[in-house]
Formats: structure tokens, C-alpha cells, sequence
């Protein structure tokens, strides 16, 4: 291998908007260290909740020009010893970071994320979201208060704070700065899932066995969780600064969806659910569920068929031959006459091209049941 393919495999380890999430877990497992250090995560979460909840309200009031109030709800505030100085030490990590790019969020995030080596995957993201809520929260007060208060005033001189205050800077970067804020909430609603999915661990995984693939995920979204926040604090400090924002958070968002998904299926597995709610979940997700294919009739049916039926899930790639589909035609003929019993072809294929949808169509044609027609990627695919 040339030192330049060697060069550019480096770079691509460090890059994490092209890294695999086995690339990532390789390197995040090597920072982590099993110990049975205790910490009451559940307090710090709930500060955090209360902290950020009031801050990305004030930025809401200040994007928007208005004074709306939080709606009146007693925050929870529970007797906890603050790791403040844990906290600080994150929070210097994350501070005034040069070249803000994907390398750079990497590194940070490597770097706290072997400082908290100790920590188990959610209080790791906990912890990260805490640091990072003493500053957003703090900046924000400061430009709530400063008009009126002398010292909130110089703090925030200090803190550079008037620069994104003023109108001509709001009127520049209000779309940016909405934004951020919008993904300073879906992190957070991020960790929540994470921290919900890691108290399931105590169970035993044959139990929910939905959720197996879900919180062998977990290590994986505390890193993109990490990683957004480190790049929430570098997009602020470039709009403090008037520098170009970079985006750095396509992957982060997808890990976002990834999160509410896991959750979504969580519920509808930890109770007893209609077949056609799975199965929209499953296979469409937030998309329209698209009608069934009849292979018998030859026609397209809409998916309350299969409404309190015993479902018979045939799930395959387009690699299959005629021999494999011979295979289900007895069962298929075993049932047909039986209306409680339904077969239904799920189709996975990663990317779809025009010859796949060819073949698709073959195959499809010599099928009997049902079959899914979806020309996206499922959303159950991983």
C-alpha cells in the first residue's frame, strides 16, 4: 500500500461522517473501562432536562422576538452533589476548538470520551449534555439579562454575548442559530432514549428480543450524541465569531432517527399490537404505508388484510431462486382457504436500480401471497 493510501485510511478513521459504525466501536471501545464506579445519573438527567428545557425557551424567545413563558411546570430539583469539576474538564475540551471540522469533532469527542473511560454509555452522555448545558444555559442568561443588569452586562461582554444579540446579528443568523437550538432539543430527547435503552439492559435480552439490535446500538448513538454536541458548541462559537458555519451533522441527525426509531419499536414490542402497526413501523416508518400486492388476484389490496390475521413474515433479499419460493407454496396451499392465516413477501434490497426493480417484478409475479411494494430502503432494515 502507497503512503498516500496510508495517509488518506488515517483521515478516514478520523473522519466520522465516512466511518462505519463497526469503525466507530472499534475506537470507542478502546476508551471505555468496565468498572463499578456508582453515580446517580437519574439526578444529574433530571437537572439537565430542567436546565436545558428554560435555555432553549429563552432561545426561542429571542429567535422569534417574542416573551413567551414556559408553561408552568414545578422542575424536579433533586438532592444531588454536582460533579462540577468532571463537568469543567469536558467543557474545556469542547472550548474554543481551531479548524472546525469533522477531524476536529472527532479528536474532541475521543478525548472525552476517554476522560469519562470509567462511566457507563449514558451517564458518558449524560455527563457530555451537562457540560454543555452549564455553558448554553449561562450564555443565554446572560443575553436575557444583560439589557437590564449591569453585571450580567460585563459577563457578558466578556463572553462575547452581545455579538449574536444584536439585531443586525440576529437578523443575519436567526435561521442558524434556531437551528442549533432545534438540535440542542433533539439531542436531548436523544439521550433520553439512550438512557431509557440502557436501563433495559438489566433484563435478559431473550426477554425483549426486539431490542437486541437497539442496545447493542447504544455505545454507537452516545458517540454521535457526543460528537453533535461538541459540534452545537463549535457552530456557536463560529456564529460568535462571524466565521463560516460548517455542517457537521448529517450522520447526527440520521442517529437522531435512528434513536426515536429504537423507541418507537420499543413500545410496540413491550406490549401486545396489532400486526399492521408493527408492520408500518417495521417497513415504512414515517412514510405512507404503500398498498400489498396480491399474487393470486394480481392485484393491489390495502394492508387492513392482514388486520387480526397470524402473519407469516417470508423476509429475503432479490437473491432468491424459484426453488427457495417452491419451497412456501405448500405452506401457501395449506393455508389459502384459511382466512386467519396470511404469508407476506418482505423484499430487502439496499439501494434499488432499475434492474433490480426488473427482477423484483419476475419474482414477484411467481409468488401466490402477498408482497410489500416499497421502492425505499425498510426502515427495519439494520
Amino acid at each position: 500500500m502507497s503512503a498516500k493510501s496510508l495517509l488518506q485510511n488515517a483521515e478516514n478513521e478520523r473522519n466520522p461522517l465516512i466511518m462505519s459504525d463497526e469503525q466507530i466501536l472499534e475506537q470507542i471501545y478502546s476508551t471505555h473501562v468496565h468498572s463499578d464506579t456508582k453515580f446517580d445519573v437519574d439526578s444529574l438527567l433530571t437537572l439537565v432536562e430542567n436546565t436545558l428545557r428554560r435555555s432553549t425557551h429563552i432561545v426561542d424567545n429571542v429567535v422569534q422576538g417574542s416573551h413567551a413563558s414556559l408553561e408552568t411546570i414545578d422542575d424536579k430539583i433533586p438532592q444531588f452533589k454536582s460533579p462540577l469539576c468532571t463537568l469543567k474538564q469536558i467543557a474545556s475540551e469542547m472550548a474554543c476548538k481551531l479548524a472546525p471540522n469533522e477531524e476536529t469533532a472527532h479528536k474532541t469527542t475521543m478525548a472525552i470520551l476517554n476522560k469519562l473511560s470509567k462511566y457507563e454509555w449514558d451517564a458518558k452522555a449524560v455527563l457530555t449534555l451537562a457540560a454543555f448545558a452549564l455553558e448554553y444555559s449561562d450564555f443565554w442568561l446572560l443575553a436575557q439579562y444583560q439589557p437590564t443588569d449591569p453585571l450580567a452586562k460585563s459577563v457578558a461582554i466578556l463572553k462575547r454575548v452581545p455579538l449574536l444579540t444584536r439585531p443586525a446579528a440576529l437578523q443575519k443568523h436567526r435561521q442558524a442559530i434556531a437551528e442549533v437550538n432545534n438540535l440542542v432539543k433533539a439531542t436531548l430527547q436523544v439521550i433520553e432514549v439512550i438512557f431509557e435503552l440502557e436501563k433495559l439492559t438489566s433484563y435478559d435480552i431473550k426477554d425483549l428480543p426486539a431490542l437486541g439490535l437497539a442496545i447493542e446500538q447504544i455505545p454507537v448513538d452516545v458517540y454521535w450524541a457526543i460528537i453533535t454536541i461538541v459540534s452545537v458548541v463549535t457552530q456557536i462559537d463560529c456564529l460568535i465569531t462571524e466565521s463560516k458555519l460548517r455542517k457537521q451533522i448529517t450522520l447526527c441527525r440520521q442517529q437522531i432517527d435512528e434513536a426515536e426509531y429504537h423507541r418507537k419499536l420499543k413500545r410496540l414490542f413491550q406490549s401486545p399490537t396489532e400486526i399492521i402497526e408493527v408492520l408500518k413501523v417495521l417497513i415504512f416508518n414515517k412514510d405512507a404505508p404503500q398498498p400489498l400486492f396480491h399474487g393470486a388476484t394480481k392485484t393491489t389490496v390495502e394492508m387492513t388484510v392482514l388486520k387480526k390475521k397470524n402473519v407469516y413474515l417470508f423476509i429475503s433479499s432479490l437473491d432468491i431462486t424459484e426453488e427457495e419460493i417452491s419451497v412456501l407454496r405448500p405452506v401457501y396451499d395449506s393455508i389459502k382457504t384459511k382466512e386467519n392465516y396470511k404469508i407476506v413477501w418482505i423484499p430487502i434490497v439496499e439501494a434499488w436500480t432499475e434492474l433490480l426493480r426488473k427482477k423484483f417484478e419476475v419474482l414477484k409475479s411467481k409468488m401466490p401471497w402477498y408482497v410489500v411494494q416499497y421502492s425505499g430502503i425498510i426502515a427495519g432494515y439494520k
